[in-house]
């Protein structure tokens, strides 16, 4: 068992887990205790490893970005050797996710490009220096992304749905808006007036810009990175293959899932699956009621699934990278809206 949450640190979670950029005021005011006691609780869940940090969720396709994934079994690999293939992936400007995992294959790697080319370049480079330790390799593009909140660690009726990728009109950004961020992708709780003195603008001005950027919905959310595991949870990637699929199926599908309070992302791809998602639980016996609930509502729709257990997170990053988005220009472009 992990450590226990009471009904106010719940209700301060609840509030950060995809809100992580509002004031303590704020958040103090909705769960109905002072910014001092606000602010001494975030404090202790951040040290007792029950927040690991925050960061902020980017549509990358809104910026003409794909989300290709590189996923691999290892073989002849040690610790050490393992570390280091993880210290080489996350070296790459293109590299925005990296995770150990158990199951099908052993890391994952989550790169973000414009042009298949570049993936393939990427994933090229991978296999010339470390092939000889992928036993196999699985390619696949995801794109659609659904962000749930961790509705099973907290008591809310509330459906915040965030969706990256699908059918997302590009937008453009300036230097600016990337160098914000480029700060708020790792650190969303930065204060406004600790990005302008970083950045040597005008708070209102920082201000603005995130403002705009939600507007354009390049920014989906602001999360704080929950350290479920000192919960007493263990998330699992479940990656299934459809059959005798139809777009309303797969649809309802996708739904059903959406209601489950312990699933807490789905995945659209081409490649390894047709639909993925990833399951909090703390047990065997949990993750088996789980899917029995779904492989009850559409077995016949199920050819098969593969479970993935995700072990650690080595970088979590949405920032999209100047040399691999058309849409993120080398120069400032000039503003015609007063920002301040």
């Amino acid at each position: 068992m992990g450590a226990e949450l009471d009904a106010k640190d719940k209700k301060i979670l609840s509030e950060l887990d995809m809100d992580a950029r509002q004031s303590i005021s704020s958040i103090a005011k909705k769960v109905g205790l002072s910014k001092e006691v606000v602010n001494y609780r975030i404090k202790q869940l951040e040290k007792r490893g029950v927040i690991t940090g925050y960061y902020t969720v980017l549509n990358v396709a809104k910026l003409g970005l794909m989300f290709c994934r590189f996923f691999s079994r290892v073989q002849n690999v040690n610790l050490e050797k393992e570390k280091e293939i993880y210290e080489f992936a996350k070296q790459y400007p293109e590299v925005c996710w990296v995770v150990s995992t158990k199951g099908p294959w052993d890391l994952a790697f989550v790169i973000l490009v414009n042009k298949i080319n570049e993936f393939k370049r990427i994933c090229d480079t991978f296999s010339f220096k470390y092939g000889s330790h992928f036993q196999e390799r699985y390619v696949s593009i995801a794109t659609k992304i659904h962000h749930m909140k961790h509705k099973y660690l907290y008591d809310t009726n509330r459906d915040e749905d965030k969706i990256l990728g699908g059918d997302a009109e590009e937008e453009t950004i300036d230097d600016t808006d990337y160098k914000i961020l480029s700060i708020i992708a790792t650190d969303a709780r930065m204060s406004t007036l600790d990005i302008a003195r970083k950045l040597k603008i005008t708070p209102n001005t920082v201000k603005y810009r995130i403002k705009k950027l939600v507007e354009k919905n390049i920014i989906l959310c602001f999360r704080a990175a929950i350290g479920i595991k000192e919960l007493g949870y263990q998330r699992h990637k479940v990656i299934l293959t459809l059959q005798n699929m139809t777009e309303k199926k797969t649809r309802r599908m996708i739904e059903f899932l959406k209601q489950n309070k312990n699933v807490t992302y789905i995945t659209e791809s081409v490649g390894c699956g047709d639909v993925e998602f990833e399951i909090d639980v703390r047990g065997s016996n949990e993750l088996h009621e789980n899917l029995n609930a779904i492989r009850h509502e559409f077995g016949e729709l199920i050819r098969n699934y593969d479970i993935c257990v995700t072990y650690s997170e080595e970088q979590v990053n949405y920032l999209p990278l100047k040399n691999s988005a058309a849409n993120i220009p080398s120069k400032t472009q000039p503003i015609d809206i007063e920002e301040s």
